[in-house]
């Protein structure tokens, strides 16, 4: 789920100091750099407001907690100079994200910018999964070896998670690939990645050559790619690698990175090889791993350095999913049901 660079893929971070929680940094002319405290491992998250002769834009939210909406309101009285938001835009649906999406429209009075799927993502963490929908994702983890343990952690989890996101009250501006879009008084061009989430959406300036990457590009650890319980059988692995090659074509090298966790930096591309490489050498050890039958659980030290916790589990077992759908896309790898209904996955 996350992997420190090499030396040898050094990138070069044009800012040594980041703005402390809760404050902002000037990236270039009327661009911020928030640094949004989270309550969770990952404890950051930046946010990007771009500053216009009429009014404010922000990118992403934060998640949907006391803290967070202080933060929000100090800014709105300071920063913001008696300005107003013209809009708000969210790459993806995970929490720390769109979280408080709703909170901010409702308090500007606006029509949030989405991509289609992520918008209808961040309304069903709102609004919480239905009874039919619980009882697939039960299913689902239980066929990857769950116990009655993890189970009940998981469903403690959703609950929570509830908490972290706002109601979208409001309909949305909706954002495609290759769209232009005018942020602060800039031109922005939609990029559109999938794989980590369903249609996450990244922004590129070519005027000031800088690319908004949200969670796509960070330069110290690699996002989290996950089959999810309602579409078991995809291949969001083959989904990201293809984003990423076409990422590389429509990005300059040179271009100033803006990352949703971590600094800015320079050197796009050689982060982008990275993070395939990675991905191929996960592929190339569990392909080695799995000579004999193993249930998803099993083949975590094939792809993971750290042992797994029982807060991380979700997310790797989503992750060795991915890797395993791409394998067997590949014609490389076979699934089959034990006795117990678990599913166990063997080399080809």
């Amino acid at each position: 789920m996350t992997k420190k660079i090499t030396e040898k893929e050094t990138l070069e971070y044009p800012f040594s100091k980041r703005p402390p929680n809760g404050d902002v940094l000037e990236v270039s002319p009327n661009l911020y750099w928030l640094r949004m405290p989270l309550p969770i491992a990952l404890n950051h998250i930046n946010l990007w407001l771009l500053e216009g002769k009429n009014g404010w834009t922000i990118i992403d939210s934060g998640m949907a907690n006391d803290e967070s909406k202080e933060v929000w309101i100090n800014l709105f009285e300071t920063l913001f100079k008696g300005k107003s938001l013209e809009k708000l835009l969210i790459t993806h649906m995970h929490l720390d994200h769109s979280g408080l999406a709703g909170w901010l429209s409702d308090h500007w009075n606006l029509d949030p910018y989405f991509t289609e799927k992520e918008y209808q993502e961040t309304q069903i963490l709102s609004e919480g999964i239905e009874k039919s929908q619980e009882f697939i994702a039960l299913d689902f983890y239980k066929s990857c070896g769950y116990d009655d343990a993890s189970i009940k952690r998981y469903l403690e989890r959703v609950s929570y998670r509830k908490t972290l996101v706002t109601p979208l009250n409001r309909g949305y501006n909706r954002i495609r690939d290759k769209e232009i879009i005018t942020l602060g008084d800039h031109e922005w061009e939609i990029m559109i990645a999938t794989g980590h989430s369903p249609e996450h959406a990244c922004l590129y300036s070519k005027e000031n050559n800088i690319f908004v990457c949200g969670d796509v590009l960070l330069p110290r650890i690699t996002p989290n790619i996950s089959v999810r319980p309602f579409h078991a059988e995809s291949n969001p692995l083959n989904d990201w690698i293809n984003s990423l090659k076409e990422i590389k074509e429509r990005v300059p090298d040179d271009a100033l990175i803006l990352p949703s966790h971590g600094y800015p930096y320079y050197g796009a591309h050689k982060r982008i090889d990275s993070i395939v490489e990675d991905h191929m050498d996960k592929l190339k050890s569990l392909h080695k791993f799995c000579k004999h039958s193993k249930n998803v659980i099993e083949v975590f030290p094939a792809l993971f350095a750290n042992e797994i916790n029982e807060n991380a589990l979700i997310l790797a077992v989503g992750e060795s999913l991915a890797h395993l759908n791409y394998l067997i896309g590949e014609g490389k790898m076979e699934m089959k049901k034990n006795s117990d209904g678990v599913n166990c996955y063997k080399s080809i």
